[in-house]
């Protein structure tokens, strides 16, 4: 009987080892550098790209905000971490009854990603979330996040409007150090400035300084159908806006392959 009831013990204790690999299994990053994807974010804008290099999984970063559980690799839309003079190869436009009859790519979160590293740097980047304080892992990091967005007004207009209703100061020394036009509401007493992209279809870029110690840069226009172009980069890298810019925009222009204007 003890015998019986040791073997239960031992099979019970494989079985629940056999479970538990196959789950850490099923939440491995399912793309190797290298690898060819294709994700839709809209009928226009289809990123095909050779993936760079992965990212590891922040099982403590997920664990505070509650989603360890709802970690799903295989829905994560990030195509790797890149140097920022990287030069990715391109593909050809696909026809536009391709373009419109494929499905939206599943996505977790809504995020399709990647980074790009400043002054030649070097770092294993992590999944550590946009939003978290401890989310850059370098501070030559940027990491870059776009969403199919629709906004009644655009960047720039959103900017205005906000100028016309909301005291600030206006942050002259700032300004001209960085070619931006830089306020400080009174409200918040942080940093905002606006800048003006390399991209002519994009309205402008707004910039926020986060009590956290890094910068938010964000976009949003009809461009692409209309998408939300958001990057966070550490402070001490501000003078690289535009270098970053320019980037961004080159290489969402290289990886689409739809050709819907």
């Amino acid at each position: 009987m003890k015998l019986s009831t040791l073997s239960s013990l031992v099979i019970i204790t494989l079985s629940l080892f056999q479970i538990s690999c196959m789950q850490q299994d099923k939440k491995q990053d399912p793309y190797k550098e290298g690898d060819i994807v294709t994700w839709k974010i809209n009928n226009h804008l289809i990123l095909k790209a050779e993936v760079g290099q992965r990212r590891e999984h922040s099982l403590e970063n997920h664990s505070k905000r509650g989603e360890a559980e709802f970690y799903r690799p295989q829905y994560e839309r990030y195509l790797g971490q890149f140097p920022i003079d990287y030069q990715p190869i391109g593909f050809d436009k696909i026809s536009e009854s391709e373009a419109r009859d494929m499905p939206i790519s599943k996505h977790s979160g809504r995020r399709y990603e990647f980074n790009l590293m400043l002054n030649g740097s070097t770092v294993q980047a992590s999944d550590r979330v946009v939003e978290s304080n401890d989310t850059l892992d370098h501070p030559d990091q940027v990491k870059v996040v776009i969403n199919s967005y629709q906004a009644s007004l655009t960047t720039k207009e959103a900017t205005e409007k906000e100028e016309r209703e909301v005291k600030a100061k206006y942050e002259k020394e700032l300004s001209e150090k960085y070619g931006l036009h830089c306020r400080t509401r009174d409200d918040i007493g942080i940093p905002h400035c606006f800048g003006n992209s390399i991209n002519p279809q994009v309205s402008g870029i707004v910039f926020s300084f986060l009590n956290d110690g890094k910068i938010k840069a964000i976009s949003y226009d009809p461009i692409y159908g209309g998408i939300k172009v958001e990057w966070y980069f550490h402070p001490s890298n501000l003078q690289h806006w535009q270098e970053i810019d320019t980037a961004i925009w080159d290489l969402i222009e290289t990886w689409n392959i739809s050709p819907i204007e």
